[in-house]
Order: structure tokens, then C-alpha cells, then sequence
């Protein structure tokens, strides 16, 4: 069978559509927040980060979460849930979803290893331009790579 690729923005929206059914209300993206959207529900904020897949059969699903996304779970349990969803573009009537705690969900999550990432970008003569980080990362160092590693092999000799 051929893969339907989704695009993430489909997918908030369809999980949307899901979160109405259920209740909840005034649901809006949650830019800058470690989660994809934000939902009321009897009066509280409900946080809720979207995994989803586009396979058309199987029953399993994979992929990864950001250490962002943990963090903000864990630090916010009792409001956070992952929407583990299934469908494709081009079938929005015949979605697969589920709802998980942070405790369930983290009943299916593996530490592999820790990931960097990096960015380089040329200008037209070929010359390395210098891309600022930002505040969404923070330099790696080889002290920081160091350190990580030396815990990481702590959780997994």
C-alpha cells in the first residue's frame, strides 16, 4: 500500500475537530508552549501534544517526542495528555484516536540516544554565514557533550 503522507497542520486540525467532540472548547494552537494545542474543559486548561501517523494499516505506532515535551508533561500531569491519531488527507471522515496520560504515555517511551541538531547555511559564494541560535536551543558544547554522555550511560550501561 502506498504511504499518505499528513501534514502536521491537518492533523491539529482534525485532532481539534476530536477535542470538540468531546467537549472541549476554545482550542487554539500552543505555539511556544512544548505542546501543539491548548483546550478548556470544565473551566481548566488542558494541554495536549499531537503524535499521529499516516500509515494506512498496522497497528503499531512510532515515532519521537522532544525532551521539551517530557518536561512540560511531567511538570504539568495532571493537565497534559498525548492524542496518539491515525488518517490521511485524503479520508478525514476515518481517523483513528487516542488519548493518553503523561503515566500512560510514558509506558511506551524509550531513551535512545540524545540527539544535537545542527544547521549550516552558505550564501551564494559558498561561504559559511553564521545562523543564530536563538532561543529555542542553546549552543552545544564539548563540555555539555560530555556531561550528557556521562549521565546517559549512568541510565544505560
Amino acid at each position: 500500500m502506498g504511504k499518505n503522507t499528513v501534514s502536521d497542520s491537518v492533523a491539529k486540525k482534525q485532532c481539534k475537530k476530536y477535542l470538540e467532540e468531546l467537549g472541549y472548547s476554545n482550542i487554539t494552537s500552543a505555539k511556544g508552549n512544548s505542546c501543539d494545542l491548548l483546550a478548556y474543559k470544565d473551566g481548566s486548561l488542558k494541554l495536549f501534544e499531537v503524535k499521529y501517523s499516516s500509515r494506512e494499516d498496522g497497528s503499531e505506532f512510532f515515532g519521537t517526542v522532544m525532551f521539551t515535551e517530557l518536561f512540560q508533561a511531567v511538570n504539568n500531569e495532571s493537565d497534559y495528555f498525548f492524542l496518539v491519531c491515525r488518517g490521511n488527507e485524503n479520508d478525514l471522515d476515518h481517523w483513528f484516536y487516542k488519548i493518553f496520560s503523561v503515566k500512560d504515555f510514558l509506558e511506551f517511551c524509550t531513551l535512545t540516544t540524545p540527539i544535537g541538531h545542527y544547521r549550516i547555511r552558505f550564501n551564494e559564494n559558498k561561504e559559511i554565514q553564521k545562523i543564530n541560535v536563538g532561543t529555542r536551543g542553546v549552543k552545544i558544547t564539548k563540555e555539555m557533550i560530555l556531561d550528557i554522555w556521562k549521565k546517559y550511560k549512568e541510565w544505560k550501561p
